[in-house]
C-alpha cells in the first residue's frame, strides 16, 4: 500500500473516495515545512468544465516548501494500482515524500503532489510534443505554472468547503497557509476582498474536482 497525502480537494473523504474508492485509514495530518499555492493552470477547468482560456481564474493548488509554515492534509493508503491512476490523472506535479504528522504525533511517510516547471514538465515527463499537445496543447496554449493567475472560483469554494468540514483549525490552516501564484496575497486576504467568494459555503460547486486540482 502506498500512502497518499492530500491538501486540497482530498481534504473531502467524499471526495478522496471518489477518486480511490479503495482507499484505506482516511486521517488527518500536519505536514510540516510546507504552503499551498495556486500557481497551477488546471487544464481539466478548461478541457471538463468550460473555463475561458484567457481568464487569469484557472489556478488549481499545488504544494511548495516554506519552512515558516505547516499544513493540516488528509492521509490514506491505497493500492499501487490505484496510485498508477493517480499518479497519471495528476500528471502535471511533481510528487515528494513528506513526513505527516498525527493528532497523537505519530510520524509517518506520504506522497503528495507538488510545484514544477513548465520547463520539466515538457522536456522530462513528456516524452514527445505529440504527448504534450495530446495532454496539455489541445486544450491550452500558455504556460501552466505562472505566478498571476488566480483561483478558479468553484474549485476554491470546493476547497474551502472541504476545510470547513473538518472543523475549524482546518479552515484557519487552509486560509492562512494557502497563497495566489504571486505567493505573496494569503487566501483569506484574498477571499475577504472578494464578494464573488463571500458565500462560498453555500456555493453549489456541482461536481467533484478528482483530476489534476489536486490532490
Amino acid at each position: 500500500m502506498i500512502s497518499i497525502v492530500g491538501y486540497g480537494s482530498l481534504l473531502s473523504e467524499r471526495s478522496a473516495r471518489e477518486t480511490i474508492p479503495g482507499l484505506e485509514n482516511f486521517r488527518i495530518v500536519t505536514v510540516p515545512g510546507y504552503r499551498r499555492i495556486f500557481n497551477k493552470v488546471g487544464v481539466v477547468f478548461l478541457s471538463r468544465y468550460g473555463a475561458d482560456p484567457h481568464s487569469l481564474e484557472l489556478a488549481s493548488c499545488s504544494t511548495e516548501a516554506c519552512n515558516r509554515s505547516q499544513i493540516i492534509c488528509s492521509q490514506f493508503e491505497c493500492s499501487e494500482a490505484d496510485f498508477a491512476e493517480l499518479y497519471e490523472r495528476e500528471h502535471r506535479f511533481n510528487w515528494v515524500d513528506v513526513e505527516t504528522l498525527s493528532a497523537s504525533g505519530e510520524r509517518s511517510i506520504g506522497r503528495m503532489c507538488s510545484s514544477s516547471t513548465d520547463n520539466y514538465y515538457r522536456n522530462t515527463k513528456c516524452r514527445s510534443e505529440a504527448e504534450y499537445q495530446q495532454r496539455v496543447g489541445q486544450y491550452y496554449a500558455g504556460l501552466l505554472w505562472r505566478t498571476d493567475i488566480l483561483p478558479y472560483p468553484r474549485y476554491l469554494a470546493f476547497c474551502l468547503q472541504a476545510a470547513h468540514g473538518l472543523g475549524g483549525e482546518a479552515l484557519d490552516n487552509f486560509l492562512d497557509h494557502s497563497y495566489l501564484a504571486d505567493g505573496k496575497t494569503p487566501i483569506r486576504d484574498y477571499v475577504e476582498t472578494h464578494e464573488s467568494l463571500s458565500s462560498w459555503r453555500s456555493i453549489d460547486c456541482g461536481y467533484s474536482y478528482e483530476t489534476e486540482t489536486n490532490s
